[in-house]
């Protein structure tokens, strides 16, 4: 089961995701960042909760970060824990998407 929460903190769009990034939520977390991508100029994806992150969940989050290119919109995935850490430097996304250890705001 995973949740997603959004709050604005200055110009940054913060949205926080907690549990299992899996199967069953994958299209739930590509909407909720594609959403945040179109209406804000910043987001940053929080994921400093969420245990699990599966090979969908990877590309959800490469979803809204291509989304976030097409519209100019800066976007960064921070506060990884170790083992979902361990799966963004395993699938290489730390050279398509900024991936860092804290907010940004």
């Amino acid at each position: 089961m995973m949740q997603v929460a959004q709050e604005t903190r200055g110009d940054w769009c913060v949205v926080a995701v907690r549990g299992r990034a899996d199967a069953e939520a994958a299209d739930e977390l590509e909407k909720a960042l594609c959403a945040a991508v179109e209406e804000h100029p910043r987001v940053a994806v929080n994921f400093w909760a969420l245990s699990y992150i599966s090979s969908a969940g990877l590309r959800a989050i490469l979803q809204g970060a291509r989304a976030a290119e097409a519209k100019g919109v800066e976007f960064v995935v921070c506060s990884a824990g170790d083992s979902v850490k361990k799966v963004l430097d395993m699938s290489g996304m730390r050279h398509v998407m900024k991936i860092q250890e804290k907010l940004p705001c």
